[in-house]
């Protein structure tokens, strides 16, 4: 008889998380004759994604860092193995749970969680985590390593696997098309491009500041857009714009199926991050065949490798140099462009689906012994 297999998609719709686990529910790679499938989340939310047409749905919408969320769903009981893909537990389900961990800048960073009460939530349920989940997994090495040196986790409970780069949508784009989005969005002909606005390890003050100086020198004519931004601008970002009204372009309300044209049409990308788990973004670009300028810390040099620029995220000179230097290099550029394109081929969602596929089979022959 085959096991149950329950999976916790009520992130599906978030950014990072949620595009994870759209794709693993897509390219789902159990057979039903091996594993059943039950999703927990909002139904009419999963309807709108592609996930296995055995797949069971229960209705699951416990908000997240709720006291119904460690509680779980009662139908949880009934699976062999629960899948969640992300640190929110259900604690009475813990043994049972494959717990994916993306990063740990909830903890590091205390202006995501400043609280007392939220910092104490967090030290308990990791430690929870390290010593009852059935397994963990990580988006890289680098968080993996960050999780055994942070909660003293065993590195033999680790597995990492990688997320992947969707080559369908993120992809050399049309110079037509490309012009088409600069139009409609009302983007200068050439530009910088960063994601990622409105949390503190995202590093935009010392981003923006580092650009304010060689605009008012007039070192760089080049303006910035912003993606990623959400309903509401920030009030010191509109503030930033009223000083550069011809510098700083915001692109908000952006469908996801035109997120590569962004990509495409910038000059560089710029990403001055102090802290990621993953980080897509810096793929993106390289996947949209765009030069990319990133931070040299936590997981950029273990994604990126040799096929990317660098600088110190807190060195305003360093970033400034190297950033005008890049722009005043054509060969430097085409060259990053090149080995970017070979290095999005480590990140695609077929290798990770397969190895996911692996570590299914081995955790379910476990369980059956």
């Amino acid at each position: 008889m085959p096991i149950k297999i329950g999976y916790d998609a009520r992130m599906i719709e978030n950014s990072g998380i949620g595009i994870r686990i759209q794709h693993i529910l897509k390219y789902w790679p159990i057979p039903n004759s091996l594993a059943s499938l039950t999703i927990f989340g909002d139904p009419d939310t999963i309807q709108k994604y592609e996930i296995p047409t055995h797949a069971n749905i229960i209705c699951y919408t416990a908000p997240i860092y709720s006291f119904k969320e460690l509680k779980g769903h009662p139908e949880m009981k009934k699976m062999d193995i629960l899948d969640i893909p992300h640190f929110n537990i259900p604690l009475p389900y813990l043994r049972k749970s494959i717990v994916t961990i993306h990063d740990l800048i909830p903890f590091h960073f205390k202006s995501a969680h400043g609280s007392l009460a939220k910092r104490i939530y967090l030290n308990i349920i990791f430690r929870l985590i390290r010593s009852f989940a059935k397994k963990i997994i990580t988006v890289s090495e680098f968080t993996k390593q960050d999780l055994v040196s942070t909660f003293a986790v065993r590195k033999e409970k680790v597995t990492v696997i990688y997320n992947g780069i969707d080559d369908r949508s993120f992809r050399k784009q049309t110079a037509k098309d490309i012009d088409s989005f600069r139009r409609q969005f009302h983007l200068p002909k050439e530009y910088l491009f960063t994601v990622g606005i409105g949390k503190a390890h995202k590093n935009f003050p010392f981003l923006l500041s580092s650009l304010e100086e060689i605009w008012s020198d007039k070192k760089l004519k080049l303006p910035l857009v912003i993606g990623g931004i959400g309903k509401e601008i920030p009030f010191e970002l509109l503030e930033f714009q009223k000083r550069f009204p011809n510098k700083i372009f915001f692109l908000s309300h952006v469908p996801y199926s035109k997120l590569p044209l962004a990509y495409a049409g910038a000059k560089i990308f710029l990403y001055a991050s102090l802290y990621e788990g993953f980080g897509f973004p810096i793929l993106e670009a390289q996947a949209t065949e765009t030069p990319v300028l990133s931070s040299n810390v936590s997981v950029m040099t273990e994604i990126l490798e040799g096929t990317a620029e660098y600088f110190d995220p807190r060195n305003k000179a360093d970033f400034q140099e190297r950033l005008l230097n890049l722009l005043n290099n054509p060969k430097l550029q085409r060259n990053l462009v090149q080995r970017g394109k070979l290095n999005r081929k480590r990140f695609l969602w077929a290798s990770a689906i397969q190895k996911l596929d692996s570590f299914y089979r081995e955790t379910i022959l476990t369980q059956s012994l």
